[in-house]
């Protein structure tokens, strides 16, 4: 394992050494001091001793006193005299020299223990930051790696330490970059097939309405009523494309993520009767007739102008595949569970297959007008399920096809009879 010596680094060895060097300096001082109280303390013993024997036997000359206290024989017989006296009882008979023999020995292991103590410190600490410098390293390379977009999630030798929480925050910020870029990619694909589809819709129309304008501008002698003919189904080509773009851009903001739904309460039977009046021409072409039977206290807690074209959607849709002189049935209803509004026409009906495939875009079934595209129950599907509802569409027990916009009376935070 290979440390390297950073200025981090550096500096807390600096300050190791600094510590154990004032720790060892500090232990000797105090030693010094000690040491020099306690031959205080002997030189004041002795002093007493020398002069309460001279003053005891004055006749003694005092350089012979001064001969047999220097003398350092009959130590143990001193001892034991002075033992049975109690006197200097904390010295157990240790003469000042061996006793200062033993306070050195006793700095010296001190201050050797204070070494090999701040030796073995170093070690491990030695041994603590390779190990913190290798996990470094490998959130280091985990960041390098998130980079190159290499979002791997591996998360391992977790403990509870901040390099712990620093690779959990590197974890969180891993998913979130992933997850980002899975909703980019997503998009990105979305509005490619978007585009592609818009094309594809388009070629035919826009190839229908130059052909068609062609004929006009090089038949200057073409009879009115031809001419009539050829304007109208461009106009109507021209409209079409239009309408298609139109939807296109909304699907393309639903998808991209960037229509604010602003939600309000709306009763139900309002957002119908705003529906229905916008369809009443295309209804009376086919002689449609629309029964609406929606109690008051049903409402929505929906954005009105999504919700309102996702239902005129289902309507339009209903109006196509009715016979001529039908009825669209218009109904709503609420329990404990969720409030629905459902859409009933009734025409040929679908299949099981056609089930699963109704809410593709630009899908169209076997009894759909030839001018019809195909995108709009995509839209209506992608306008409430953004809303947290959901659509969807199956046989009418008594004929027909009936469409199903259901949202959860939780979701909506709405009872019955409650507005809102």
């Amino acid at each position: 394992m290979k440390v390297a010596w950073n200025k981090e680094l550096k500096k807390l060895a600096a300050m190791f050494l600094t510590c154990l060097c004032m720790c060892i300096l500090t232990l000797n001082l105090c030693m010094v001091v000690y040491r020099n109280q306690m031959r205080t303390e002997y030189c004041n013993l002795l002093a007493a001793v020398f002069g309460n024997v001279v003053a005891a036997y004055p006749e003694v000359a005092e350089e012979e006193l001064v001969l047999i206290l220097n003398r350092q024989d009959n130590v143990e017989f001193g001892a034991d005299i002075l033992g049975r006296y109690g006197i200097l009882k904390e010295y157990a008979g240790t003469y000042f020299t061996g006793q200062e023999r033993l306070f050195a020995r006793l700095c010296a292991g001190v201050n050797l223990f204070l070494l090999l103590l701040f030796c073995g410190m170093g070690i491990l600490l030695y041994l603590y930051f390779g190990k913190r410098q290798e996990r470094i390293q490998g959130l280091t390379g985990y960041m390098e790696a998130l980079n190159r977009r290499n979002y791997r999630l591996d998360v391992e030798n977790n403990a509870d330490d901040e390099l712990s929480g620093l690779r959990n925050e590197l974890y969180k910020l891993t998913v979130l970059l992933k997850e980002q870029a899975e909703r980019a990619l997503e998009q990105k694909r979305r509005l490619a097939d978007s585009m592609a589809d818009i094309s594809h819709q388009l070629k035919t129309p826009l190839t229908s309405a130059t052909v068609l304008l062609d004929n006009l501008s090089e038949n200057m002698d073409m009879d009115r009523a031809t001419r009539q003919r050829f304007l109208g189904e461009a106009t109507r080509q021209l409209t079409g494309m239009s309408w298609l773009v139109t939807t296109m851009l909304k699907l393309s903001r639903l998808d991209a993520g960037v229509v604010e739904l602003e939600r309000g309460w709306i009763p139900g039977k309002t957002l119908a009767e705003d529906v229905l009046r916008r369809l009443e021409i295309a209804a009376e072409w086919k002689g449609i007739t629309f029964s609406v039977e929606i109690p008051e206290d049903i409402g929505l807690f929906v954005d009105r102008k999504w919700t309102e074209e996702a239902l005129l959607n289902i309507v339009k849709n209903a109006i196509e595949y009715s016979p001529d002189g039908g009825i669209v049935e218009i109904s709503g209803e609420v329990n404990e569970v969720y409030m629905q509004i459902a859409v009933r026409d009734h025409g040929k009906g679908i299949t099981q297959e056609e089930q699963k495939k109704l809410f593709r875009r630009f899908y169209q079934g076997d009894c759909a007008r030839e001018d019809s595209i195909g995108i709009g129950l995509a839209l209506a599907r992608e306008i409430v399920e953004k809303q947290g509802g959901c659509l969807t569409a199956d046989c009418h027990r008594d004929g027909g096809t009936v469409f199903r916009i259901r949202f959860l009376c939780g979701d909506l935070d709405i009872l019955p009879g409650q507005p809102g």
